[in-house]
Formats: C-alpha cells, sequence, structure tokens
C-alpha cells in the first residue's frame, strides 16, 4: 500500500538507535525526506550510515530537554527541508523504579526526559503546520499509560501527560488540518527493553531468557514487537491513508491490554 508520504518532510526524535531508527526507516523506505535527531552526534552518524536513503535523511543533535536547543532543531530543519510535514515526537525512558524508591529528583528528570520536550516539540511544529496549511504530529507514548506495570510508575506518570497532550491537540489543531495520534508500544525488542530484562534477571537471580519468558506469557501473541512493527504503526498514522484518524491511541502490544476502551 501507498501511504502517500513520498516527498513529505518527517522529523523523528530519539532516531538514533530502538523504534526511533525503525520509524526514520520507514519513512525513508516511503520516500519521505526525514531529519533525525537525538542527542549524540556519535550515535547519529552511525544511524545515517545504517539509514542510507540517497541523500534524503539529515541529522540534528539536540538535547530536547533546553528550549534553546529544541528550538535550534527546529530552524535548522526548516532551513535544510524548507518545510515540516510530520512529526514524530519519541523520548527516551526514566528510571524504573518503585514509588517508594523514586526521589523528587527522579521526577524532575523524568519531567525533564518525557515530557518537556513533547510540549516544546509540539508547540514549534504546531506553530509551522498552522502557517503552511497542515501536518501529522504522532506522540510514542506506551501501553503503560492504560496498564501500569510495577516498577513503571515515573514512564506511566509522565507519558499519561503526553497522552493527554495528544488529546487536547487533537481538538484544538483539527481546525487546521493538522492531525494528533499517539501510538503505545507494548514489549518491544529494543536495547532499553534488553537493559530492563538484564536488570530484572540481576535482582531475581534469573537468567534473562526467564524474564522474557515472563514479559511474553501475558502477551496473547506470546512474543515481543520488533521495532519495525511499531514503526508501521507510527508511518500509518502520519500518512494520507489515516486522513480521518485524529486523537486516536493505537496500541501495538499483541493483545496484552485487555480494557475494551
Amino acid at each position: 500500500m501507498d501511504l502517500g508520504l513520498g516527498g513529505k518532510v518527517v522529523l523523528v526524535t530519539a532516531a538514533s538507535r530502538g523504534i526511533g531508527l525503525a520509524c526514520a526507516r520507514r519513512f525513508i523506505a516511503e520516500g519521505a525526506t526525514v531529519a533525525i535527531s537525538a542527542r549524540r552526534a556519535d550515535g547519529l552518524a552511525a544511524a545515517v550510515a545504517q539509514l542510507g536513503g540517497a541523500g534524503r535523511v539529515t541529522s540534528h543533535a539536540a538535547d530536547l530537554t533546553s528550549e534553546a536547543e529544541t528550538a535550534r532543531l527546529l530552524d535548522e530543519v526548516d532551513r535544510a527541508h524548507g518545510r515540516l510535514d510530520v512529526l514524530v515526537s519519541n523520548t527516551g525512558g526514566p528510571r524504573i523504579a518503585a514509588f517508594v524508591d523514586t526521589t523528587l529528583a527522579d521526577w524532575a528528570a523524568a519531567y525533564e526526559l518525557l515530557l518537556r520536550p513533547a510540549v516544546q516539540l509540539a508547540h514549534g511544529a504546531a506553530r509551522r503546520m498552522t502557517a503552511a496549511g497542515g501536518g501529522s504530529i504522532v506522540f510514542l507514548t506506551s501501553t503503560w499509560v492504560k496498564q501500569p506495570k510495577p516498577g513503571g510508575v515515573l514512564s506511566a506518570a509522565m507519558r499519561s501527560a503526553v497522552s493527554a497532550l495528544a488529546k487536547q491537540l487533537a481538538l484544538e489543531l483539527a481546525p487546521h488540518r493538522i492531525r494528533v495520534n499517539q501510538v503505545l508500544p507494548g514489549a518491544t525488542g529494543t536495547d532499553r527493553m534488553r537493559a530492563i530484562l538484564a536488570s530484572a534477571a540481576h535482582r531475581s537471580g534469573a537468567t534473562e531468557e526467564d524474564e522474557l519468558r515472563k514479559v511474553v506469557a501475558d502477551i496473547p501473541l506470546a512474543r515481543w514487537a520488533s521495532p519495525e512493527e511499531i514503526a508501521d504503526a507510527v508511518a500509518f498514522l502520519a500518512s494520507a491513508r489515516s486522513a480521518f484518524i485524529t486523537g486516536t491511541a493505537l496500541q501495538v502490544d499483541g493483545g496484552a491490554v485487555r480494557s475494551t476502551l
């Protein structure tokens, strides 16, 4: 299926690896021009080498906890490509810890990592898309906003705020022909997820394979997702093939969340 993304300009953040990198690769395959961002220039250089894209990818190192660097990132995309059609707002994850073991510093760090970048990116992108006559914003959140897991309090709380932001923006930006949606990944085979498994194995004395079996035991499809499967959902929601979809939260979780809402 042609998603109608050819010639579009897409910004993907946290795109040097994992889900962000898979999203960039998917958009390039659809014929889009992609600007990728992450904190470290060396990680971005490695990502660009993997992506190829025949000149259709640019890299932009930026610390999205900084208002100034976020503004610079968006300005760089403007200068490089002349417009912004799609924003994929992706971030890393915060510390895994039980609520009673967290500190106020943990909460401040989680805000800086997850919520602040989403607000800053959406604010800048929405203004540009409004002036251009439309666009699409996709936030990557998590199934933890619907079905929390032990140790996920920082992620669930901050990503739930991003989820609420997405709903509000879908309402406010619809008159400007800007669609806003979110993708909620479940357990996905990323470096971060493997690190979480390793940490759990260290605490329990089990193996990482044992911990993975525990994770997939709660997933009806009996496996975790690949980053590419999350990227497929992101590309669809960003594309013209979902032109009448806005304000939705699409779970990509193998059936792990069982609620009807």
